[in-house]
C-alpha cells in the first residue's frame, strides 16, 4: 500500500494524563476511483473513532481518575489506538485489517477487528464467496471447515472457546469478517463472540481454498 498516517495524543485533565490515543492507518495514493474510495474510507475510519475516544472514552477515563483519587489509588492512564495491518496486495487487490483497541487502566485489552479485500482499480470491496473456489456451497464449506478447526481446539484442551462455540460460530457467521492471505483467506470473529476474550479474536484459516485474484463480474 505504500504510504500511511499517524497521528497520536494524549487527552489530560488537571494536568494530568487520562487518555493516551495513537493511531496508524493506510493513506492510498489517489491516482484512481480506487483509490480515491479506498482513501476516503481509511480516512472516515480514523474519524469514527477518534470520535468515539474524544466524545464518549474520554468522560469515562476522567471519572475513572476521579474515582482513584477519591479511593488513594494509582491511577493508570487508559490507551486506544487503532493500527492496521496489510495482509495481501498485488497489482489487483489489497486485502488489509485494522484493529482499534482500548486499554481501560488494568482491565483487559478489547479490541475491535474490521477488514477489507479491495479491487486496487475500482475500490471494490469484496465479500468471502468472491476469492473461494466456486460458488455452489461455499457457506456450508466454510463453516464445515471452521467447525472442525473448533473441535480440534476444543478436544486439545487449551482452548477457551465455548462448548457451544461451533453453534455460535454459524450464527454469528459474516462474508465480510475476512482477509487474504498467500495461504488462503482467514475468516475472524469478534471478541467474546465464540469464547473467552482471553482467546482473543477467534481466526480460521481457510487454507487450500483460495481462487483470487477472482474474475471481474
Amino acid at each position: 500500500m505504500g504510504k500511511e498516517t499517524t497521528w497520536s495524543q494524549t487527552l489530560e485533565r488537571e494536568g494530568e494524563p487520562v487518555l493516551e490515543l495513537s493511531m496508524v492507518l493506510p493513506a492510498p495514493e489517489e491516482t484512481g476511483p480506487g483509490g480515491v474510495r479506498m482513501a476516503r474510507y481509511y480516512r472516515r475510519l480514523g474519524e469514527l473513532w477518534r470520535a468515539r475516544w474524544t466524545e464518549r472514552l474520554y468522560p469515562r477515563a476522567c471519572a475513572a481518575l476521579e474515582e482513584a483519587r477519591a479511593g488513594s489509588r494509582t491511577f493508570r492512564p487508559w490507551r486506544a489506538s487503532l493500527v492496521y495491518r496489510t495482509a495481501w496486495t498485488d497489482e489487483e487487490l489489497a486485502s488489509l485489517w485494522v484493529d482499534a483497541t482500548e486499554v481501560r487502566d488494568k482491565g483487559r485489552p478489547l479490541t475491535v477487528r474490521t477488514a477489507g479485500t479491495w479491487r486496487r482499480e475500482t475500490g471494490d470491496l469484496l465479500k468471502l464467496p468472491d476469492v473461494l473456489p466456486g460458488r455452489r456451497g461455499w457457506r456450508r464449506q466454510v463453516l464445515e471447515e471452521v467447525r472442525r478447526q473448533i473441535g480440534a481446539r476444543l478436544a486439545s484442551g487449551e482452548s477457551l472457546l465455548y462448548a457451544d462455540a461451533a453453534e455460535r460460530a454459524a450464527a454469528q457467521f459474516s462474508p465480510r469478517r475476512f482477509y487474504l492471505t498467500e495461504e488462503g483467506p482467514v475468516l475472524f470473529y469478534p471478541m467474546y463472540a465464540l469464547g473467552s476474550p482471553a482467546e482473543g479474536i477467534p481466526v480460521f484459516a481457510l487454507t487450500g481454498k483460495k481462487n483470487f485474484p477472482p474474475e471481474k463480474t
